[in-house]
């Protein structure tokens, strides 16, 4: 092998070593060398109300809360590490202060050492538990919760609203603080489109209720007294001529006014092949209703 290409051969290796080794320097470079700094470079990705760069720095965070935190609606403020003080377990607690609110803010992070890095722990999150009057979930921005479980947060003030926000009409604030449980309640009203989307949904289930049937559908509010005059049924045929109309309450339904014609054929009380028609000018179907985190669920009776 030429001495040329031997050169070209090393001179490549050595390339690679130095990116290589350059890239190892500027990870150690860019981790922060003491507790104290690590603290403080999450204090100030929170004060940015940037989630990618509150990430970066190692805490444990689901990433629903990094998404309500991208759209937090009010940031800390002017936050600092005042003391630094290390545990018996090889852990550290740093005390810090901040604004949030209006209020100047204290609060105790847990940091700890894993392979060179320090990293603030799940102590850094606080715990917030939302009640709502209608509905099982939440929204902050993009991100949904359920009601009635506690939801680990990034420090901040937020805005959270009934959800789905196209269906359910109320919001509320908290603050966010670390290590701190915070309770938040809404008042819930239905909008418009909560009820056209149960309409909307009442009416697919009833044209499923009304396809030819040998029998009485369950569910469809649909009561017919053959008995009297059949001694068996071998088809029933519906026409729809008006849906009931849907009225919502926070955790029911009711449609009525509707108008249902009904054929029936089969054996008489005589032996005989019959057809009757029945109709009913109050037509009417109850059952439960329940939102989800992005729509509605009837349940008819």
């Amino acid at each position: 092998m030429s001495r040329r290409r031997w050169w070209l051969i090393g001179g490549g290796t050595a390339v690679v070593i130095a990116a290589v080794a350059g890239v190892l320097i500027w990870q150690a470079a860019s981790r922060p060398a003491t507790a104290e700094e690590a603290a403080t470079a999450y204090l100030r990705a929170l004060e940015s109300g940037d989630a990618a760069a509150v990430e970066a720095t190692g805490i444990p965070v689901a990433s629903t809360a990094l998404d309500a935190f991208a759209d937090a609606a009010e940031l800390i403020e002017d936050a600092e590490v005042s003391a630094v003080d290390e545990n018996d377990d090889g852990s550290t607690t740093a005390d810090v202060a901040f604004n949030l609110g209006g209020e100047e803010r204290t609060a105790q992070l847990t940091l700890s050492n894993d392979d060179g890095r320090w990293t603030v722990d799940s102590s850094a999150l606080g715990t917030t538990t939302a009640t709502a009057t209608i509905g099982a979930f939440v929204g902050i921005g993009d991100a949904t919760f359920p009601v009635g479980e506690g939801v680990g947060l990034l420090p901040a003030g937020y805005t959270v609203s009934a959800a789905p926000a196209s269906l359910l009409d109320g919001e509320s604030t908290v603050l966010v603080l670390p290590g701190e449980p915070a309770d938040v309640a809404l008042e819930v009203a239905l909008r418009p489109e909560a009820t056209d989307a149960a309409q909307k949904q009442l009416d697919a289930h009833l044209d499923a209720c009304t396809a030819p049937a040998k029998a009485t559908p369950e569910g469809c509010g649909i009561r017919i007294p053959w008995g009297t005059e059949f001694r068996a049924v071998t088809e029933m045929r519906f026409r729809i001529e008006q849906a009931p109309v849907v009225t919502l309450t926070a955790t029911g339904f009711s449609a009525d006014g509707g108008v249902l014609v009904a054929t029936v054929t089969g054996t008489g009380q005589d032996g005989a092949e019959r057809t009757t028609t029945y109709r009913t000018d109050s037509w009417s179907v109850r059952g439960d209703i329940a939102f989800t985190a992005d729509g509605l669920e009837l349940t008819a009776w």
